[in-house]
């Protein structure tokens, strides 16, 4: 229930189907992955464009060894909870940043279709 609590303190509802998911006892916000890593940082400038990267290379690595991976961006602020941090072992002075699942996928992910690109500026 905290992912829950804490999707609609921080408004994740937004025209979908969010909150109805977390509201199943069945549902598992990290879909049966085997592993959970969770990237942290302290306080500063460029801490979450560095986990952010840093997540973006452990991605790109799993995928290479033919795993999948997912961003469960919306258990940040459960992953932030005091409870939870000491429950993981995240020392307090740090935030989790960048959430990532990473397991065996069970079949073929299809393509996303993608936009057709759009130019804004050009000088």
């Amino acid at each position: 229930m905290l992912f829950r609590e804490e999707a609609q303190r921080a408004h994740l509802d937004r025209g979908g189907h969010t909150l109805d998911a977390f509201a199943d006892p069945d549902f598992d916000v990290f879909y049966g992955a085997g592993t959970l890593v969770v990237i942290c940082g302290p306080a500063g400038p460029f801490v979450t464009a560095d986990c952010w990267l840093a997540a973006e290379n452990l991605m790109l690595a799993a995928h290479a060894l033919g795993l999948g991976t997912c961003v469960i961006g919306c258990s940040l602020a459960a992953l932030n909870a005091p409870d939870v941090k000491a429950e993981l072992g995240i020392p307090s002075e740090l935030s989790a940043v960048a959430p990532v699942i990473v397991g065996v996928p069970t079949g073929e992910t299809p393509p996303t279709t993608r936009k057709e690109a759009r130019i804004l500026a050009w000088k």
